[in-house]
């Protein structure tokens, strides 16, 4: 603690000195480049509050050297909490060393409105090692349900499907025998991942995100954003969004229609986006996050792909959470709503629910 005086902490405007660290740091993911505070404040009105720890002196001086995008987020009782990032994984603290990590959780439990804020949430990829961890006499629950699931890539899409089990080689093969072909493309097949999409979220009994969000990631990050949509007779059955990062592709965002599952479209789906990936050089494909043992956790085992821990931190200073972390995107008589009235209500509610 007796280095803080090295550094200064500062509200971060603009985009260029923070996504260069960004890019250069070897932890960092795609959600912690800076256009994020834009897609979310345009589509949901959350207000970020993007911190960087800059270095002081003659030397380096002005040099980011640790970063923590925020978010003052609003829940639907009308109580606010500083999260870092809502609807996303991991975008916690991003420092070398523990000084700067430190000096940024400082700040932030500290920062205007906090702890008056009912709650502050840091989704980290891997432990927050900070000497301590108090807020105003609160420890942080430590949420570790959801898992980070990625598959290794060759350069070679063949070599993939040889390494797959014949079980799954056979079940991609028959959605290509059952007459199923896909495009891949940007804010040309918004509408048709969309349909698929929301459609998808209705029959889950969850609100939807608005078109709003995903038009506003291609607004912001159109070289890094692509749509897959997997149609039947030219009707859209499947469809994913992703995101291309350094040499990642991640899949955020993956839906297929039930009564067309039977022709392997799923499968047809995670296929097409791992060839993608190896095409355009991608060392590994970014399946998203999941809870051990549910059923998204089970069809993405069968891929043969790795596990990170997923750790989130979460201080809450009105109460105790029942359920870690106190939000369900499940609302069972959501299931029953006409169509088009789930997708005129679903984004007011999904602005709300931070998961």
């Amino acid at each position: 603690m007796s280095h803080f005086n090295r550094l200064e902490i500062k509200v971060i405007a603009s985009s260029d000195a923070w996504d260069r660290y960004v890019l250069n740091h070897e932890q960092s993911g795609y959600c912690h480049l800076f256009n994020w505070s834009r897609v979310i404040e345009d589509a949901y009105l959350h207000k970020p509050f993007y911190l960087a720890a800059i270095k002081k002196g003659l030397t380096n001086k002005g040099r980011i050297c640790g970063i923590l995008p925020l978010f003052k987020f609003s829940s639907i009782p009308g109580r606010s909490k500083l999260i870092s990032i809502p609807f996303f994984d991991t975008a916690g603290i991003l420092a070398r060393n523990m000084e700067a990590r430190s000096f940024l959780f400082k700040k932030a439990s500290c920062f205007p409105g906090q702890p008056i804020s009912s709650a502050m949430e840091l989704r980290q990829d891997s432990p927050l090692d900070i000497p301590d961890m108090e807020i105003s006499g609160v420890m942080p629950q430590i949420y570790t349900a959801k898992k980070g699931i990625s598959l290794d890539l060759t350069d070679s899409q063949n070599k993939m499907m040889a390494g797959f089990k014949s079980k799954l080689r056979n079940q991609i093969r028959k959605g290509q025998k059952n007459g199923l072909t896909w495009k891949i493309g940007k804010t040309g097949l918004l509408d048709p991942f969309y349909q698929v999409f929301s459609r998808n979220m209705r029959d889950l009994g969850s609100p939807v995100h608005s078109k709003k969000f995903f038009s506003s990631i291609f607004k912001y990050f159109h070289g890094h954003s692509f749509i897959c949509v997997v149609f039947f007779r030219s009707q859209p059955v499947a469809a994913s969004f992703m995101f291309r990062f350094k040499n990642r592709l991640a899949n955020p965002w993956a839906s297929s229609i039930r009564e067309y599952r039977h022709l392997n479209s799923n499968m047809f789906l995670y296929w097409q986006m791992i060839k993608f990936a190896c095409n355009i050089g991608m060392d590994t494909f970014d399946m998203g996050r999941s809870s051990k043992g549910a059923p998204t956790y089970r069809f993405k085992k069968q891929w043969g792909p790795s596990e990170n821990q997923i750790f989130w931190y979460s201080w809450f200073f009105r109460g105790k959470a029942i359920n870690m972390p106190g939000e369900t995107l499940v609302i069972e008589p959501w299931k029953k709503l006409p169509l088009g009235i789930a997708n005129l209500m679903g984004p007011f509610l999904r602005r709300h629910i931070s998961l």
